[in-house]
């Protein structure tokens, strides 16, 4: 209990339960109070090892913000990590869910003995405040988006484009996960496991597989959660470089709403051309860089926010891993060296690319001062202490065969869209930044602080990264996606150490300085403004580049699917022409239907050549003149029911009425205007 000259003052007090009716109003914006009720209380337990956890290694002087800044992801991880095992095991009911962290306490008593070994942020009298404000920001982010995530129009069911990447596919993998194959299929390739770093949407998958709620309802209370998490997470990162909390918060509030120009680049561009302002609907903001430039697009934190829960939970995990390796006390600790690597081995089971990122940071980092003091015995025995834990997730991700081994999936080699324009792209895309950056960096070299070899080791990382490795089949974006998450994140830490170095000048220099960055870094609210609202602006219903701004999914389309969820077995297999669907309606199926494609083509899958191909393939059930061939195409590829819809008779016009002549073949069994199923007759 707190002594009554440290209880909070009302002024506090307030804006924390200011923040708490905020959070909960955007809950009830985004479920049913009985879903989110269900959600928020299994998610507490799910992260509760996390918190005690960090309670026993920080010791009681630290306070509750290590607590609650960092016991979240670490809770988060480590049950996830143990319901893995269960789920492996055959446990797929809600029980796993709590016996899960039961399974996981086990290891708090072992936790005091790591007392010491860091200095983690110690709680002052200011942070109560200044986390409640940020959590008073996360409605402002996410609470429009959220609240018109699968909005019921007129028209039908919509979703804006920009969650059809990232949501929806997560809709696809949860429906999947929930089916309860071990390992689970692959909905876009017939026979094959899924490709991809499911785990940290397991636990969802198992509430919506014994919870029967409304998918849409768990994955948005899922990412509020997270999200306001995350922002406990990215305070605590801040606090750990300076004892300033104001200074912590405006630092996490800069790099959530002001790290870009893209958006002051668009306004510009449309007054130069006369034209209304009302143009910015159309415009994918954060990727002006790659739309105007032809640079690599760099998305902002906001972003993550937005529909990149998993991500979160990826970069939290890895950031304390590195944080384990550099911000200890000792010089020669194995045993801190063992929990980085473990925190690292999670990361990357959430989040491989970054972890895998985030584990070289800490590793040249270490290798940097191996150098330094010419400890080679160190090394050796730091790295047989961190090798353990990540050959574990190493071996873990082949394993449960996250990555396929159809072909190459990472290359090194310069990337073409990370050199053209670089300076343009990187001022549009990183200039608030780098203006913080660099005042950071005085502040360090002002102090002689070595904490900034953490940054510069993150620095090189990611440089090396952004310009000289590449993701296959991803248009060359994936990697500048992770380097500017990353970047941003560590930003957070920069920027409060420029704050704070700034409140410490006289008061004329001072008042410079706050300009000067005022100047530099207001201009980019721009960008998060313009994104926020256009991410839930589902009534624009015009056409982008090669798509359509929102998915809406018609009332005929709704009563299709859900006659399929109802009457086809949850393991029939179902084919599309994914060819004539392609960008706009790839994951159709597998997220709003939750059956499985014998080919289709997923954006978020790699390597693409086995999926266009098949895909291609596949498309010749539709153009053949003959039922029987196609009936023969049908039997080969394994499908079970054949679905036309709009995209189908556009591509083609002859189909339909082919299958509805051979009944013998392809047997209708759902019929309304907007679609036809056949059941593949055998």
């Amino acid at each position: 209990m707190l002594r009554k000259a440290e209880r909070p003052a009302p002024a506090t007090t307030a804006v924390a339960a200011l923040a708490m009716l905020a959070l909960g109003a955007t809950l009830a914006l985004v479920a049913h109070p009985w879903v989110a009720a269900r959600v928020v209380v299994e998610t507490t337990i799910f992260v509760l090892p996390g918190l005690l956890l960090l309670r026993a290694a920080a010791g009681p002087a630290a306070g509750w913000l290590p607590v609650l800044a960092f016991g979240p992801f670490v809770g988060f991880g480590l049950s996830s990590l143990a319901l893995l095992g269960l789920w492996l095991a055959g446990g797929h009911g809600t029980w796993t869910l709590l016996a899960s962290p039961a399974l996981v306490l086990a290891l708090v008593p072992l936790a005091r003995r790591l007392q010491g070994r860091w200095r983690l942020p110690v709680t002052m009298p200011g942070d109560p405040l200044a986390l409640a404000a940020l959590v008073l920001m996360l409605p402002l982010v996410v609470g429009a988006p959220f609240a018109h995530v699968g909005e019921e129009l007129r028209v039908g069911k919509a979703y804006r484009a920009y969650f059809t990447a990232d949501y929806v596919w997560r809709r696809a993998v949860i429906a999947e996960l929930a089916k309860g194959d071990v390992l689970p299929r692959n909905p876009f390739y017939i026979d094959d496991a899924l490709h991809y770093y499911w785990l940290p949407h397991l636990s969802t998958a198992v509430t919506y597989r014994n919870g029967h709620a409304d998918l849409d309802e768990l994955l948005l209370t899922h990412s509020v959660l997270i999200d306001a998490c995350f922002l406990a997470f990215l305070y605590g990162l801040a606090r750990w470089f300076v004892s300033a909390p104001a200074a912590a918060a405006l630092g996490v509030v800069t790099v959530v709403l002001c790290t870009s120009y893209e958006g002051l680049h668009a306004i510009w561009e449309i007054r130069q051309n006369g034209a209304p302002l009302a143009l910015l609907r159309g415009v994918n903001v954060d990727a002006i860089t790659r739309w105007r430039l032809g640079g690599m697009p760099i998305d902002g934190l906001q972003r993550v926010l937005f529909y990149q829960p998993h991500h979160a939970i990826g970069y939290g995990l890895g950031f304390l891993g590195v944080l384990a390796v550099a911000g200890r006390d000792r010089r020669f600790d194995p045993v801190a060296f063992a929990i980085g690597g473990g925190l690292l081995g999670l990361s990357t089971l959430v989040s491989s690319f970054a972890g895998l990122m985030l584990t070289v940071v800490a590793a040249l980092w270490e290798a940097c001062s191996v150098l330094r003091w010419r400890e080679w015995w160190r090394a050796s025995a730091h790295l047989a202490a961190a090798a353990f834990p990540l050959a574990l997730a190493a071996a873990l991700v082949t394993a449960l065969q996250y990555v396929d081994t159809g072909g190459s999936i990472i290359t090194v080699g310069a990337n073409r869209l990370a050199f053209h324009r670089v300076l343009a792209s990187t001022a549009l895309s990183f200039g608030p930044t780098l203006v913080i950056a660099a005042l950071a960096a005085w502040a360090f070299w002002r102090a002689r602080d070595g904490n900034a070899l953490v940054f510069a080791a993150l620095w090189v990382t990611c440089a090396f990264f952004y310009f000289w490795v590449d993701i296959r089949d991803h248009q060359d974006v994936y990697v500048g996606w992770r380097v500017g998450h990353l970047w941003f994140i560590a930003s957070a830490a920069l920027a409060a150490v420029a704050y704070h170095w700034m409140a410490r000048l006289a008061p004329g220099r001072r008042l410079v300085a706050v300009l000067l960055v005022a100047a530099a870094v207001l201009p980019a609210l721009s960008t998060s403004a313009i994104d926020i609202y256009n991410t839930q602006d589902v009534y624009n219903w015009a056409r982008g580049p090669g798509f359509a701004w929102t998915l809406v999914l018609p009332p005929e389309e709704l009563e299709a699917l859900a006659w399929i969820k109802a009457h086809t077995p949850p393991r029939a297999v179902f084919q599309v022409d994914a060819v004539a669907r392609d960008v706009e309606s790839w994951a159709f199926m597998p997220a709003f239907a939750e059956r499985r494609l014998a080919v289709g083509l997923p954006i978020s899958m790699v390597p693409l050549h086995k999926y266009r191909a098949g895909a291609r393939q596949a498309t010749w059930i539709f153009e053949v003149d003959s039922a029987e061939t196609a009936h023969t195409l049908a039997v080969k590829y394994g499908i079970d029911y054949l679905y036309v819809g709009t995209p189908e008779r556009r591509a083609h016009p002859l189909a339909q009425a082919r299958f509805d002549a051979a009944p013998q073949f392809f047997e209708p069994v759902f019929r309304n205007r907007e679609a036809v199923v056949y059941r593949i007759q055998r």
